[in-house]
């Protein structure tokens, strides 16, 4: 009987603590992509990891400077509401969120990651996959110089 009430309390203990997670993590998804959304970088710069910050907002800071400001003004404001959380693992979450705009009305997953026991979003470009440069080839399928290697050996 003692073991069997313990291990209740644990199963309580364990999905408070699951529930208290995902408002942090639906906290955290609703603040950046709403400030997002509402074209405020700065504001979404304070729930971005670091790699967000230096990638995604520094291109998207640049982006809204180049924004007329009476299409920012026509599609905002902005409403997010964060339609699931799921707790990938103790760092990880994804969060599925629908945004309604003047202009737009949308929905799209974000993902999410904690650091120093704080949820942020975690939105970083993918990188492209450079194929490996093989020399030309000519028809007869011998190796042809490229017009650089021709220079370099012509000096």
């Amino acid at each position: 009987m003692k073991k069997v009430s313990i291990m209740l309390v644990g199963i309580v203990f364990f999905g408070c603590c699951c529930k208290h997670e995902q408002k942090m993590v639906e906290k955290a998804a609703y603040d950046y992509s709403y400030a997002m959304a509402n074209y405020q970088v700065d504001e979404a710069e304070k729930y971005a990891t670091e790699e967000t910050k230096s990638t995604t907002l520094n291109m998207a800071r640049k982006i809204v400077k180049m924004v007329d400001p009476s299409y920012i003004k026509s599609d905002t404001p902005a409403t997010i509401d964060i339609i699931d959380v799921k707790l990938v693992n103790d760092t990880c979450a994804v969060a599925t969120y629908h945004k309604i705009t003047p202009q737009k009305d949308f929905s799209d997953t974000l993902q999410l990651r904690k650091r120093d026991g704080k949820w942020y979003a975690h939105v970083v470009p993918k990188q492209a996959e450079v194929p490996e440069e093989k020399a030309p080839v000519s028809k007869d399928g011998k190796e042809v110089k490229t017009f650089q290697e021709s220079e370099k050996k012509g000096k």
